[in-house]
């Protein structure tokens, strides 16, 4: 498979996934999340691979999801739409169930579906300017639930109901990130954890990770997961008086002064 959206390269039993769409700050489409799928199935069956790393080419990690593809979706109608969101829960998945560790090295933004994606890795390396958040309210949407097994549940509903953005000092703070590193350290820093990965034995490592991620599965997480993604589908094509203004600009205007508008309406003052 040929990858427009994402680079594959193996390093120091190291599969790196670059997301490489820098003028449109990464964002997600279905095409990428396709090449993810493909990307993941290579590294599984690569023995030479210990770990996955996921990182950004430009200023960003991944800023979100493409929003003009997403509007191009809203005419396939309910059942595509569902049958799109169910593939991009499939390799979601994938992240969480491949056996071997999953890391991401993030700087700049990473919102939306980039927040998501990170939600759901073993290990989080953040450059010291990069922004997290998942701003999916503000387009009356419906974000992922995943965020409570990592900070609790308070810091959750503050950060998912008031549609907040975070640093990475405070990523750090509430557990999120693992570590934060000046920008220009990130790579370095990434890699040198993916060495010290390389180095366990791979039988114990991938059981390790397996064992963590069964013992939260037991408390719900995968099962609420799918519970989320089928609400997602069900507000997502849920017309509110936001959304239709939104769409109506996005039509008369255009998306950049849409999303204007849409995040001037949630400046905190």
């Amino acid at each position: 498979m040929e990858y427009a959206k994402l680079r594959y390269e193996v390093t120091d039993n190291t599969a790196i996934f670059t997301f490489c769409t820098p003028d449109k700050l990464n964002a997600m489409s279905m095409q990428c999340w396709e090449e993810i799928g493909d990307a993941f199935s290579r590294a599984q069956s690569d023995d030479s691979v210990h770990s996955i790393l996921f990182a950004g080419e430009g200023k960003a990690f991944c800023a979100g999801f493409d929003l003009e593809e997403s509007s191009d979706m809203k005419e396939d109608g309910a059942y595509s739409h569902w049958r799109t969101m169910s593939l991009e829960r499939e390799r979601m998945l994938q992240l969480w169930n491949t056996d071997k560790p999953v890391m991401a090295a993030v700087q700049g933004y990473c919102l939306g579906g980039g927040f998501e994606l990170t939600n759901l890795v073993d290990l989080v390396i953040a450059a010291d300017d990069a922004v997290f958040g998942d701003p999916a309210m503000r387009y009356s949407l419906m974000p992922m639930p995943a965020m409570q097994w990592i900070t609790g549940i308070r810091y959750a509903k503050e950060n998912l109901l008031l549609s907040n953005y975070f640093s990475a000092e405070e990523a750090y703070r509430i557990g999120y990130a693992n570590i934060v590193v000046p920008k220009e350290q990130l790579m370095e820093t990434a890699m040198n954890w993916a060495h010290r990965l390389a180095k366990l034995p791979p039988e114990t490592l991938r059981l390790t990770k397996r064992l963590i991620n069964k013992t939260i599965d037991g408390q719900g997480f995968s099962e609420y997961g799918d519970w989320g993604w089928d609400m997602f589908h069900i507000v997502k094509m849920m017309p509110t008086a936001v959304s239709q203004e939104f769409n109506a600009m996005v039509a008369e205007k255009g998306m950049k002064e849409a999303m204007h508008w849409l995040n001037s309406r949630y400046k905190v003052v």
